[in-house]
C-alpha cells in the first residue's frame, strides 16, 4: 500500500521539558479503575455549571495512563457516542494505538457525565423495543407512536429526572475544565473522534487557554442543524452502501457467493421484511430451537453498521450471501449484536461501554427540533423525509428515527447552531475517511476551510476514525505532531486503504465440498473464526451457543487460549459435528488449531485436524466415509 510521503517542517517551539501528569496528579486521590488497567480519580463537580449549586454536585471519574518514559505532553481522549465510555474503552483503545503513544504521551479518558456505572444512563428495555420495531414511511402514526412510547419508557425505566436536563455537551466540557485546573492547568491536546470532534471543538473555542493542540478525527460539522446533519450522513451511507454492493463484484469468492447480486438480494429481502417480519428457526444455548422473526430495522440497522470499517463491509456481504441462499440466522445474529439485544431473550443488553440514553439525553439537548409541539415537529420531520426518500431508497429510517424520537426528547438543545470552529494559535490536525457513513468527508472539508493553522490528512477507503489502525498514513504524522511537535509537509495529505476487508467464503456451498474431508474441517474451522455470537464472547468466562441450524457449541479460557466443545453442532444442513477443539494463542511455536471432530448425516467421519498459525501449515488424520481421511493431492 502507497502512503502520503512524510516530510516534516518543526515548529519553533520543543514539545519536550513537559509538565507530567504523574507529578500533576500527586496531590489526586488515586484508586485502580474498575473497568482497565489504569489509574482512577473521581472528581466532584456541580450538577449544574450554571447554577453552581454547592448542594448539587456530580462525581465525574477521569482515568490516567502516565508516560513510561519522560512525558511529552498530556492528551485529552474524547471518545464517540454520544454514549460511550471513556473508561470502559481505555484499554481496548491503547492497545491498538503504536506503544510509543502510551511511552511518551500522558492519556485521560473520561467516563463523561450519562456514562458509566455510576450515572450512565441506558434503558435497554425500551431501546430494544423501539429498534427492533417496524417504522416504515408508509404508516406515519406508527412512527410517532413508537417515538412516544419509547421517550415515555425510557425516561421512566431511568428514574434520572435530575440528571437528565444536564447530560449535555456544554456541561461536560465544564467537568473536563475543571480537572485541568485541579491539575494545574497545564495546556493540553485535544483529542476527539467522532462525537468526540464536537466536544473538542466546542471546549478548544471556550477555552483556548487550554489548547495545546487539536487534533480531530471522524469530524462533526458543527454549524448544520439537525436536518442538514442527518440528510449529509444519510445520503453518504446510501452511496456507500451502493458501492459496497457493487465492489462485491470485483471480488471473485463474493461474486460467486452472491451470482445474482448483492443489491438484489438486499432489495428482495428488504421487500419481503417490509411486508411482514419473516420467521427464522433460531438454537438457543440450550440447544433448544425456537421461532424469531427478523425485521426491517435488523436489516437495516446491520446495512447501516456494516459501513463504518472495510471489515464490516466485507462481514455484511458475507451475512447477506447467506440470506440469499436462504439462511437468515446470521442475519438475525449480527442484528442481535449491533442493536444490544441478547439473543437468548431479545431483551436489550446493557453494555458497560455503551449507554444508549445517553446518546438521546446529549445528542437532542445538543440539537434542538424545532419551534413546535412534540407532535408538529415529529410530523415535519416525516415529512422532509418523504422529500428525501427517492435519494435514500435503503436508509431513509436514519434520516427520521433518530429525530422523531428527540422530537419528543423532555429536554431539547438551542435553536441556533454554533460559528464554524475557528481554530486557534495552535495547530489543529484533521483527520477523516471518504468512506466514512456517519461524518461524512465533507463535514472534515467545512471544518478545515474554516479554522486557523489547520491540516488535513485524509483516508481514501478505510473506516470511520482513521487514527491508531496500524497504518503508516496517518499514524506517523499524528505521532510526529504530538511527540516533537511536527507539523505535517501540507495542508492536505492522502492516506489510502481497501474500502472492503478480506472476504470470507461460504463454506460448504456444493455436495462436492461436504464430500471432501479436509473441505469440510477447513470450513468448521471457518466458521468459527466467523460465528458472529462467539466474536463477542469475552474469552474470560465459561458460556454456551446454539449452532446456526441446532446443536451446541460449548466456550471455555484456557492457560493458552480458549477450548471448545460441540455436541451435533450443526452450520449446514444434514451435516453435524460433535467433538472439541483447542486454539492457542501465546505466539508460541504450536499456535493455531487442533480439533478432534465425528460427523454425523450426509458424511461420516472421525478426524482430526490441526492448522499452525506460525507456519501456516494444515495436517488431517482420521477416517471419512470409512477409508482413512487424506489432504489433496494434485493429479
Amino acid at each position: 500500500m502507497r502512503h502520503a510521503l512524510l516530510a516534516f517542517g518543526l515548529l519553533a517551539t520543543s514539545a519536550f521539558a513537559e509538565t507530567s501528569l504523574q507529578d500533576a496528579a500527586s496531590g489526586l486521590d488515586l484508586f485502580p479503575c474498575e473497568l482497565s488497567q489504569l489509574s482512577c480519580t473521581t472528581l466532584t463537580v456541580p450538577l449544574d455549571h450554571r447554577a453552581n449549586d454547592p448542594s448539587q454536585t456530580l462525581d465525574i471519574t477521569f482515568a490516567l495512563s502516565f508516560a513510561s518514559n519522560e512525558s511529552r505532553g498530556i492528551l485529552f481522549y474524547f471518545v464517540g457516542g454520544p454514549g460511550g465510555s471513556g473508561l470502559a474503552s481505555a484499554d481496548s483503545y491503547l492497545s491498538s494505538f503504536d506503544p510509543s503513544l502510551t511511552e511518551n504521551m500522558d492519556i485521560v479518558f473520561v467516563d463523561q457525565r450519562g456514562t458509566g456505572p455510576v450515572h450512565g444512563l441506558s434503558c435497554p428495555l425500551a431501546q430494544a423495543r423501539f429498534d427492533i420495531a417496524p417504522a416504515p414511511l408508509t404508516d406515519p402514526d406508527a412512527i410517532l407512536s413508537s417515538a412516544r412510547t419509547y421517550v415515555q419508557d425510557c425516561t421512566a425505566e431511568l428514574g434520572a429526572d435530575s440528571l437528565l436536563p444536564v447530560v449535555n455537551t456544554e456541561q461536560a466540557i465544564r467537568d473536563s475544565e475543571l480537572f485541568r485546573e485541579r491539575i494545574g492547568a497545564p495546556k493540553v491536546w485535544l483529542y476527539g473522534e467522532s462525537y468526540g470532534t464536537q466536544l473538542v471543538q466546542a471546549y478548544a473555542t471556550q477555552f483556548p487557554q487550554a489548547v495545546k493542540g487539536v487534533i480531530l478525527d471522524g469530524v462533526v460539522d458543527l454549524t448544520l442543524p439537525a436536518e442538514g446533519f442527518y440528510r449529509r450522513y444519510t445520503l453518504a451511507s446510501e452511496k456507500l452502501l451502493a458501492e459496497t454492493f457493487d465492489l462485491c463484484v470485483g471480488i471473485p469468492a463474493c461474486k460467486a457467493d452472491i451470482p445474482q447480486g448483492a443489491a438484489a438480494v438486499y432489495d428482495d429481502l428488504a421487500a419481503r421484511l417490509a411486508a411482514a417480519p419473516v420467521a427464522v428457526e433460531y438454537t438457543l444455548a440450550d440447544g433448544r430451537q425456537v421461532t424469531r422473526h427478523l425485521t426491517t430495522g435488523l436489516l437495516e440497522a446491520n446495512a447501516f453498521y456494516a459501513l463504518y470499517s472495510p471489515d464490516g463491509r466485507s462481514e455484511f456481504l458475507r451475512t447477506l450471501a447467506a440470506a440469499g441462499r436462504g439462511n437468515l440466522v446470521p442475519m438475525l445474529q449480527l442484528g442481535y449484536s449491533n442493536m444490544y439485544i441478547d439473543p437468548e431473550t431479545e431483551i436489550g443488553i446493557q453494555d458497560p461501554g455503551w449507554f444508549g440514553a445517553a446518546y438521546y439525553a446529549i445528542t437532542c439537548s445538543d440539537y434542538g427540533s424545532g419551534p413546535g409541539t412534540a407532535d408538529e415537529n415529529a410530523t415535519r420531520i416525516l415529512e422532509e423525509a418523504r422529500a428525501l426518500a427517492p435519494e435514500a431508497p435503503r436508509l431513509l429510517p436514519s434520516y427520521y428515527l433518530e429525530r422523531v424520537a428527540c422530537a419528543y426528547w423532555p429536554h431539547q438543545g438551542p435553536a441556533t447552531r454554533p460559528e464554524p470552529f475557528a481554530g486557534g494559535d495552535y495547530p489543529t490536525l484533521i483527520l477523516n475517511g471518504d468512506h466514512d457513513p456517519i461524518t461524512p468527508i465533507s463535514m472534515a472539508y467545512s471544518v478545515l476551510d474554516n479554522a486557523k493553522n489547520a491540516y488535513g490528512v485524509f483516508m481514501q477507503g478505510g473506516p470511520h476514525v482513521i487514527w491508531g489502525r496500524g497504518l503508516a498514513c496517518p499514524d506517523t504524522i499524528v505521532q510526529a505532531l504530538l511527540y516533537d511537535g511536527t507539523l505535517p509537509a501540507a495542508r492536505e495529505q492522502l492516506c489510502e486503504q481497501s474500502p472492503v476487508g478480506d472476504y470470507t467464503p461460504l463454506t460448504l456451498v456444493s455436495a462436492a465440498q461436504q464430500a471432501d474431508a479436509f473441505a469440510v474441517a477447513r470450513a468448521i474451522e471457518s466458521e468459527l473464526l466467523n460465528y458472529v455470537p462467539l466474536a463477542a464472547w469475552d474469552g474470560e468466562s465459561s458460556t454456551s451457543f446454539g449452532c446456526p441450524l441446532g446443536g451446541m457449541l460449548f466456550a471455555a479460557p484456557a492457560d493458552r487460549g480458549s477450548e471448545f466443545t460441540f455436541t451435533d453442532c450443526r452450520f449446514w444442513p444434514g451435516l453435524g459435528f460433535s467433538g472439541s477443539a483447542s486454539e492457542i494463542s501465546t505466539e508460541a511455536p504450536d499456535d493455531g488449531i487442533t480439533m478432534h471432530l465425528v460427523l454425523s448425516g450426509a458424511q461420516q467421519g472421525d478426524l482430526t485436524y490441526l492448522h499452525r498459525t506460525t507456519d501456516e501449515a494444515y495436517s488431517l488424520t482420521g477416517l471419512w466415509n470409512g477409508k482413512p481421511a487424506t489432504l489433496p493431492r494434485q493429479p
